[in-house]
């Protein structure tokens, strides 16, 4: 087959990569799909590389294209409106319908899976992705290996900030299954050949461009002569020579970030055919089917940037009218569009009202953030509303903001409705709005500040009599005591809410306490019932469509089952609760379920999963304090354990309680891992401190687990106590008893292998060499030289040394060679390579490559060389 790919220039490598990954899914022996990354600066080609690919003689390989706009607010599943005549009739009316995006994941995968002929997938522009489309990326680009498809994601990297949230996308894609393709701009060289090409010369051509292709594309397509000093003068130059006729259709066609419907352009110009045909002839606009486009984006951006303001609104004001009327006005995403015109024209009258129809749509697919943004747009333009009115849109934008990370903004929404509630004397709306506030404080990790709310809600909506608010501001007190010790509030409170709740037969109350009170009742005792109280909660949210109650029920789930040590049980309920809440913008709620994996991670290993999960809540948008708290504590930890430089003075403020959590992390009892922690630094007095005070709580608490560790604790400082009149876990009462290597066990058979390697540090010498090994394994360096300190002190001989001087004081505990290692991996080299640079045979540079690895807590060469390329690993 002829591999040529026609009037590509310095991409001949990429081009060929990806030809091969079209060619391998086709015939019996297809290989695996695979997602590829297309990146590099606007302008540097990524479409003009895809189509020249696509157009080589492959017809049994389907491609599909979809893209995304720079709307105001990003179209909920734009690309996939782009292929509904491509998509099974159930599949587009799901699409059309708004239906949530689980329906669409299970779809998409079903259209890559079931083909009879491989399909290449590529959607343009990622970076102006809604989330509805990112949540769809993930979910297929971490299944792609089962598929006979390419999933191609071409997006511009300079555009993304670090918090963007295509980058939390990426960062999860399977290393096996994924290629990165950046394309860099354009040599000096290749600038010159290209204005060869043309006829032109070359002098301050690569000055002017930076060897972006576009640029350079536009600058020789101009008039000879004079060069032009921008794109946008060279752009704008190729304006010239058209008619009036014909500027105007471009002008149109610039104010609408989409391809153009002819339906539309006839709608507001009625233009001549003559006047297309000039824009097509001119190479600035093309032809697709039944809409018209620009070229580039730069392209519409040049002509856009040159209307006059005037000029500028009144066509957006047209396009809107237009939009209004066209046949498609019901169509997915019409009312964001109209959005967008509208506020572009300044038509702030009608803004309100469509931002709110468009806001609904949003909500009702699931898309949170951009609902929030619409609401806030309305809200920006409400000030002819009625108060009531008013109000009304600001509780909607608060439920919005309250499903994201955006909490300060749905406390603002919410104090702006209460205020106007009480000045319209709606005391049930009052009751509403501050039992919300007192949750709103719950989320941000101050339930002491939520407290007056929740009383003041309860003491309004009482004398109203029973009624749903009054079920819900109960639910809301017994959450707001949840963390109080004993937890006895909590109980007392969820129990009137369930009693209430069941008689008036109010599903969202009885959701809401079911769930507290199961989370209250299992704080201190593993009940069968408590724990049956729970999966009711969350039935009956999943049955009923009660999102944010669902994302908590699966977060208390994880958590409790971590505390109780069903390690079997999480990846089940994180997998399910993480997929429910990431296909619903509830990032909240997200960014609390890998905290609670990530301790998981650390009771049981690898500690490089840990590290995963917490580098995934670190690059999420927005995260609430209390999140960042939490992030904080357990990145600490993890540090302390791996001896990273940084940790200590952390962990050195917090058991001399110089700072403070604001929200206990109860799944991660901080008692027990100050004491753990003062062991690690040295401290057997302040081991012995806070291990007591810790243990006297969790007496009064009747907290077995807490209770058990405390002890323990105590014992392995010297400083052992009476033994507690109640039943321990086994394996605190097997150490407590004398026994090490029945705790171990007990230890091992729950999965926690750095609390066996504890227990083994009180054994025989056997018992601190599986220690050690056990420490080494999980990158536990602190506690590792305690082993082998403990076997050279009872005359163990053949200790295994641990790492060098020059090791130790490395920020990541890199070996000089490993360090070498990296830098030959930057360089693109392969292991037989590098062996060969260093003298080495490849077996060795394997093992090299595989502690550098494990050390850096990635799972693949790639991924390491992108942690050095983004100045995430110090250089030394």
């Amino acid at each position: 087959m002829d591999r040529a790919l026609p009037g590509l220039i310095e991409r001949e490598t990429e081009a060929s990569r990806l030809a091969d990954l079209v060619d391998g899914l086709r015939g019996a022996a297809s290989t695996p799909g695979r997602c590829v990354l297309l990146y590099g600066e606007a302008g540097v080609g990524k479409t003009s590389l895809l189509r020249a690919v696509a157009a080589r003689p492959t017809p049994d390989v389907q491609w599909l294209w979809g893209g995304c706009e720079p709307l105001l607010a990003a179209l909920p599943l734009g690309p996939l409106i782009d292929l509904l005549d491509h998509l099974p009739p159930s599949l587009g009316a799901a699409v059309r319908s708004g239906r949530h995006t689980p329906d669409v994941l299970a779809g998409v995968l079903a259209l890559l899976r079931e083909r009879a002929t491989p399909v290449v997938l590529v959607i343009d522009d990622v970076q102006w992705a809604d989330s509805a489309t990112l949540d769809l990326l993930r979910y297929l680009g971490r299944r792609i290996a089962g598929t006979r498809a390419l999933l191609v994601l071409s997006y511009r990297d300079d555009e993304l900030a670090a918090d963007h949230p295509l980058r939390a996308v990426v960062g999860v894609l399977p290393a096996a299954a994924t290629l990165r393709v950046p394309l860099a701009p354009l040599s000096r060289t290749a600038v010159a050949e290209l204005a060869r090409r043309a006829g032109r010369p070359a002098e301050g051509l690569f000055r002017t461009t930076r060897g972006n292709p576009f640029f350079v594309t536009e600058l020789l397509a101009g008039r000879a002569g004079e060069l032009p000093a921008s794109v946008r003068d060279a752009v704008l130059a190729r304006t010239v020579p058209l008619s009036g006729a014909a500027r105007d259709v471009l002008e149109l066609a610039a104010v609408v970030p989409m391809p153009l419907e002819f339906e539309l352009l006839d709608t507001v110009l009625a233009p001549e055919p003559g006047a297309i045909d000039e824009c097509l002839r001119a190479g600035l606009l093309e032809a697709d089917g039944e809409t018209l486009r620009f070229r580039h984006e730069l392209a519409r951006r040049s002509v856009e940037s040159a209307l006059a303001t005037t000029r500028a609104a009144s066509l957006h004001e047209q396009v809107y009218h237009a939009l209004c009327m066209a046949s498609g006005a019901a169509a997915p995403g019409a009312a964001l569009r109209r959005v967008h015109h509208a506020e572009r024209a300044g038509m702030h009258t009608v803004l309100t009202t469509v931002a709110q129809v468009a806001a609904r749509e949003a909500a009702a697919a699931s898309a949170h953030r951009q609902a929030a943004t619409l609401y806030a747009l309305a809200l920006a333009h409400a000030d002819a509303l009625p108060r009531a009115e008013r109000a009304a849109l600001a509780v909607a934008h608060a439920d919005e903001c309250q499903r994201t990370p955006a909490l300060d903004d749905a406390v603002a929404a919410r104090r702006f409705a209460l205020d106007v509630h009480r000045e319209l004397g709606d005391r049930a709306a009052q009751g509403a709005d501050l039992r919300v506030l007192a949750r709103l404080h719950w989320l941000q990790g101050s339930a002491e500040a939520g407290k007056p709310f929740a009383q003041a809600a309860v003491d309004v909506l009482e004398p109203l009599g029973p009624g749903h608010e009054l079920a819900m501001a109960y639910a809301t007190m017994a959450q707001l005591h949840l963390l109080d010790e004993p937890a006895e509030a909590a109980r007392r409170w969820g129990r009137r809410a369930l009693a209430l709740a069941e008689d008036l037969q109010d599903v969202e109350a009885l959701t809401y306490a079911l769930n507290t009170v199961g989370t209250a009742e299992l704080d201190t005792a593993d009940r069968p019932e408590s724990w049956a109280r729970l999966r009711r909660s969350l039935a009956l949210a999943l049955e009923h469509g009660l999102e944010e109650h669902a994302a908590r029920a699966y977060t208390n789930l994880v958590a409790l089952a971590l505390a109780h040590r069903h390690h079997a049980q999480v990846p089940s309920l994180y997998g399910e609760g993480l997929a429910f809440c990431e296909a619903r913008d509830l990032d909240l709620y997200v960014a609390r379920l890998r905290l609670r994996r990530a301790w998981g991670a650390l009771e049981t290993g690898p500690w490089s999963e840990a590290r995963a999960e917490l580098d995934q809540v670190a690059t999420m948008p927005g995260n609430a304090p209390l999140e960042q708290e939490h992030l904080a504590y357990l990145g600490a930890l993890l540090a302390l354990r791996r001896g990273e430089p940084g940790a200590r003075a952390y962990w050195l403020d917090l058991i001399a309680g110089r700072s403070r959590l604001r929200s206990k992390p109860w799944f991660a009892p901080p008692a027990v891992l100050c004491a753990e922690a003062a062991w690690l630094l040295c401290d057997a007095d302040e081991l012995a401190r806070v291990a007591a005070a810790g243990l006297a709580v969790a007496l009064r608490l009747g907290e077995p687990w807490r209770i058990g560790q405390l002890c323990v604790w105590l014992q392995r400082a010297g400083h052992p106590v009476a033994r507690p009149d109640l039943a321990l876990p086994a394996p605190s009462a097997a150490e407590l008893a004398g026994d090490p290597r029945a705790a171990a066990a007990a230890w091992a058979a729950l999965g926690c292998r750095h609390e066996q390697a504890l227990a083994l540090l009180g054994g025989d010498e056997a018992a601190l060499r599986e220690a050690l090994a056990l420490f080494e394994e999980l990158g536990a360096a602190p506690a590792a030289a305690v082993a082998r300190a403990r076997l050279r002190d009872g005359g163990a001989r053949q200790v295994p040394r641990g790492p060098n001087a020059r090791t130790r004081d490395d920020p990541l505990q890199l070996t000089a060679r490993e360090r070498q290692v990296l830098e030959l991996l930057a360089q693109g080299l392969s292991n037989r390579a590098i062996a060969q640079r260093l003298h080495r045979s490849p077996r060795t540079v394997e093992n090299h490559v595989a502690a550098l690895l494990a050390k850096l807590g990635v799972a693949s060469r790639a991924e390491a060389v992108a942690l050095r390329a983004r100045g995430q690993i110090q250089v030394v």
